[in-house]
């Protein structure tokens, strides 16, 4: 049993964690997030408020809370944490890509490049300061931000005249907002189960049925492509962590990779309840243990994601994320 810290308690992704660990493990779950009333931080074991990442008091605050509950690990879950996890003492186990991979999945266009130069199915992808360069051929396509997550920013441009006008009203620099072919089929977000020194355990492809930013209604599938594909691209950035790779399957069988997230998804409790218990394998692997390979798992098991409520005494509101 450890002490494992899990970050961003008040998003899907921190909360199916919490969740997850208090119902298939024994691990005691320390639960932080920047809202001091977030439903997580109840949830856990223990919790409290802590700064936003951008926040020069995040790292402090954060140790802090490692010190006070003995924290043996520490799970992240939110993508603008992942860059600054060097303000986290040396020797405190971290369950997260080696920081390359972060800075290329963060990046949606280096993610392209990168996979692009390898020889994996991409979208074909411009920046916005490209956009001469795009040909009519390649319409409709994908307006997107460079940087981002929860399909935030994201919509549909159907001609050369939708391109221009979509420009003109961007907020953002040119080099911060992209465009992609857009690929017709089924949406697939899948699980990439790597140790920290890159063993891959398990590979399982979820098929999106229904997204609200994160998925909402998904199910595990059997799909060669998807696993051989999300095989192949581990080999190319080699994670040594988790990893979450988005593909839209075309009607040819193709998987075309659209975005990764390096991080546990907000679908890793479906994982876990297929049989691929991607939290524990991954921090009991941080933690210096051996953790053996799973390549089977359950398909055709149904996640449906629905509001919950969390009650808490008028005693322990507030002042327990705060002091805990």
């Amino acid at each position: 049993m450890a002490t494992v810290l899990v970050t961003g308690v008040g998003g899907a992704s921190g909360i199916g964690a919490v969740r997850a660990l208090g119902e298939t493990t024994t691990h005691d779950v320390v639960g932080v997030d920047m809202d001091p009333d977030a439903a997580g931080i109840y949830l856990a074991d223990a919790g409290r408020a802590i700064p936003p990442a951008d926040d020069p008091k995040w790292g402090a605050a954060l140790r802090t809370v490692v010190d006070d509950h003995g924290v043996d690990v520490v799970v992240p879950t939110v993508d603008e944490e992942l860059t600054e996890l060097d303000a986290l003492p040396d020797d405190l186990p971290v369950v997260a890509p080696r920081p390359a991979v972060v800075g290329i999945a963060l990046d949606k266009y280096a993610t392209y490049r990168r996979l692009d130069a390898a020889g994996h199915s991409v979208p074909r992808t411009w920046l916005a300061s490209e956009a001469d360069a795009i040909p009519e051929a390649a319409y409709p396509l994908v307006r997107k931000p460079r940087r981002g997550r929860g399909s935030r920013g994201i919509e549909r441009v159907e001609s050369p005249a939708a391109l221009s006008r979509s420009l003109e009203a961007a907020s953002r620099p040119a080099d911060e907002v992209l465009f992609q072919t857009l690929v017709e089929g089924t949406e697939f977000t899948t699980s990439v189960v790597s140790t920290a020194d890159d063993r891959l355990l398990s590979v399982v492809p979820k098929e999106a049925i229904e997204k609200e930013g994160s998925t909402v209604k998904g199910v595990t599938r059997r799909q060669p492509a998807v696993r051989e594909s999300c095989r192949d691209i581990a080999a190319t950035l080699s994670p040594a962590g988790p990893m979450n790779v988005q593909q839209i399957v075309a009607d040819d069988g193709t998987p075309y990779t659209i975005e990764i997230n390096p991080r546990f998804s907000s679908t890793a409790c479906l994982t876990v309840e297929a049989g691929v218990d991607e939290l524990d394998l991954l921090i009991r692997d941080a933690l210096g243990e051996s953790v053996p390979a799973v390549p089977e798992y359950d398909a055709g098991v149904y996640f449906l994601r629905y509001d919950n409520h969390v009650f808490v005494d008028g005693d322990q509101f507030r002042s327990e994320a705060g002091e805990s």
